[in-house]
């Protein structure tokens, strides 16, 4: 693709997108669905993002697990070339074939569309919007607002990251948690908001400090969580008092 060109795309896809925004955010997020965008996108280019959103990840901690993989020289971003190749992947996943010349084209137009701040490369929430997961496990209504939490509440959460059935939360599935913390809290994020709400719940709920997360150390961590978020919304909350077995 040739420079003018390139930068022809450019403009012609950031006065699309702008366009576009103004029509179908109705919430001023600056966030749009993938089936809207789709709309507006060539043929090829909208059949990646629904093959994405049609088959989505089945968790964060999966997603993690994809993140670490594609950013590969770990500086907490997905930079173009990483993207190429994730996009390459997808490809081969979708039963399809491109060129080397429009797998490119497909990166810029993919950069454009979800790098926010313009810095090039996509940062973790950058990313979780392009590759969707099923389902985020901490958007349960127990933990949204909830005047009351049992131990049957919290071991369903604790079941569902602790995929190796290990007792404990770690590595991709502590990093699982942390994201879909991370979502139902802030917009945008990147890897080192995730390490430093890590760093804070190792510090403060990791009695036995081995940087993981146990069955009874969630639950304080839970419990603390939902108290204050029941007294934010100013209504009582009430705890389960079964006692925990490990």
């Amino acid at each position: 693709m040739s420079a003018k060109r390139q930068a022809l795309s450019e403009t012609a896809m950031a006065h699309l997108k702008e366009v576009f925004m103004e029509a179908y955010d109705d919430n001023k997020d600056e966030k749009i669905d993938i089936a809207e965008l789709a709309e507006i996108l060539p043929t090829d280019e909208s059949f990646l993002l629904l093959f994405r959103r049609d088959n989505p990840l089945p968790s964060s901690i999966e997603f993690m697990k994809v993140w670490r993989k594609y950013d590969k020289d770990a500086s907490g971003f997905i930079e173009a070339d990483e993207l190429k190749e994730f996009l390459r992947h997808l490809i081969v996943e979708a039963k399809q074939s491109v060129s080397e010349e429009k797998l490119l084209e497909y990166t810029y137009t993919m950069l454009s569309l979800f790098d926010s701040n313009k810095d090039g490369k996509l940062q973790l929430s950058e990313m979780a919007r392009l590759l969707p997961v099923k389902e985020n496990y901490l958007s349960e209504p127990i933990l949204k607002g909830a005047s009351r939490i049992t131990k049957g509440d919290i071991d369903r959460v604790f079941d569902q990251y602790d995929l190796d059935r290990s007792g404990t939360i770690e590595d991709e599935e502590l990093s699982g948690f942390l994201k879909d913390l991370m979502d139902l809290s802030q917009k945008e994020y990147g890897t080192s908001d995730i390490q430093v709400i890590r760093d804070a719940i190792l510090e403060f709920w990791d009695v036995n400090h081995d940087g993981k997360i146990s069955r009874s150390e969630l639950r304080m961590l839970l419990l603390q969580q939902c108290r204050l978020a029941a007294e934010k919304e100013g209504i009582p909350f009430e705890e389960d008092n079964q006692p925990e077995v490990e």
